[in-house]
């Protein structure tokens, strides 16, 4: 479940702005309950990751997250939060939380 060194070999915040096409991420998810998280930016440091947040209410959105938030977190039967080890870029992580991947992550856009 150690997901630490999987975020650390993550781009660094920032450094994928504007970058369109699939990258690497690390998708976390609570067995639980309906939360997961993309992450496809990483700040050691700080420990604070960006990429697509959905708390399972429904809208997930791009932000920030504190991992060690994350890790506090527990779904409906007090299980953690879980680290999916085959979903290892972004776009497959968005199709697994049943989210299509937005166009403005595409590298091409259909007509």
């Amino acid at each position: 479940m150690n997901y630490t060194n999987a975020l650390e070999a993550l781009p660094a915040l920032g450094e994928t702005d504007a970058t369109r096409g699939d990258l690497p991420a690390v998708y976390l998810f609570t067995p639980d309950a309906n939360a997961t998280w993309v992450l496809w930016e990483y700040d050691p440091t700080d420990r604070l990751a960006f990429g697509f947040c959905d708390l399972g209410l429904g809208f997930g959105e791009l932000g920030y997250v504190s991992i060690d938030e994350v890790a506090t977190v527990r779904g409906a039967f007090g299980l953690p939060v879980e680290w999916d080890r085959t979903l290892d870029t972004r776009f497959k992580g968005y199709r697994n939380a049943g989210e299509p991947v937005p166009d403005y992550l595409k590298e091409t856009t259909d007509a």
